[in-house]
């Protein structure tokens, strides 16, 4: 069996991606020849054809075959993992470095707790790293950090993941000032399901709570939100409401924005995570520490 050399698979990746080879090798900062060079090497290492031309009148000039499909999405897993192990390596030190990620909606009071938990365990160095809302996992698989705090539904699983439910908040609406409903105490579900909603990049049918109670599939405005900044400038322009968190009430405290709790939604449960291949007992550790009951 040949050697498998992870720049080819880099080559590949980005032919694939671009589905041009200028463009792939610009990306790089190769030759063609030389792009073209190591995907025939690649190509020979796997023993059959990993890019064809596609069919004319298609708006790539390039498409995979049947196993290039398959390799390229083998290929992102093998990168991810070398990087994460390249990572351990070069972080490996007298002293473990635990990297906790959180993000615009984790409670202040439970980063404190995870801080001082990890700073019990000894012989530990402790780092805070932000997180965009909808990289959770990926920031773990990358490598980018170690333990992730993460919003989501009660039964949320992911068999990559090691997961510890922690807490639960409440799901609130958020309105412009000047709505119509703005003005209310609380709201149910029925008095939002003509109300349009910023539509959700993230989790996208639990966050703008597809289908609703009635059955019904609610009004979305597009551009889906990628950020909780970008969902809140959006109704903050007027328009369409969201659904969030109360922890994302309680640190943005914009002027010409209400937060308003939904009575009859289900809250949603803060998790603690890390990945199940996680293998250094320090994370570990402070991982399942949270699974025991405080006394």
């Amino acid at each position: 069996m040949r050697d498998l050399d992870l720049r080819l698979l880099r080559y590949f990746i980005a032919i694939a991606e671009h589905a041009s080879f200028s463009a792939a090798a610009d990306a790089l900062g190769v030759s063609q020849p030389a792009l073209s060079q190591g995907l025939r090497r690649l190509e020979d290492v796997v023993g059959t054809p990993l890019i064809r031309r596609a069919p004319r009148g298609s708006p790539k000039a390039l498409a995979l075959t049947k196993v290039g499909e398959g390799l390229l999405e083998d290929s992102r897993s093998l990168l991810a993992h070398a990087s994460r192990v390249l990572k351990r390596v070069a972080d490996h030190a007298d002293k473990t470095k635990i990297r906790i990620g959180f993000g615009t909606s984790t409670p202040q009071i439970l980063t404190r707790d995870i801080l001082r938990r990890a700073g019990e365990l000894g012989n530990t160095e402790v780092s805070l790293e932000f997180v965009s809302w909808g990289d959770e996992v990926g920031s773990l698989e990358r490598g980018d950090v170690d333990i992730i705090v993460l919003q989501a539904r009660d039964r949320f699983l992911d068999p990559r993941l090691l997961v510890i439910p922690l807490m639960t908040v409440q799901r609130v609406a958020i309105f412009h000032v000047d709505h119509a409903l703005a003005a209310r105490s609380s709201v149910a579900m029925r008095d939002l399901d003509d109300v349009p909603i910023i539509d959700a990049a993230s989790d996208r049918d639990y966050w703008i709570v597809n289908p609703r109670p009635t059955g019904r599939a609610p009004v979305t405005v597009g551009p889906a939100a990628r950020t909780v900044d970008e969902m809140l400038t959006f109704v903050s322009a007027g328009r369409g409401m969201a659904i969030t968190s109360a922890t994302v009430a309680e640190k943005h405290n914009w002027p010409d924005l209400r937060f308003i709790p939904i009575a009859d939604l289900e809250p949603a449960t803060v998790f603690l995570a890390g990945l199940q291949s996680e293998r250094r007992r320090e994370i570990r550790t402070l991982i399942e520490s949270f699974a025991k009951p405080k006394l």
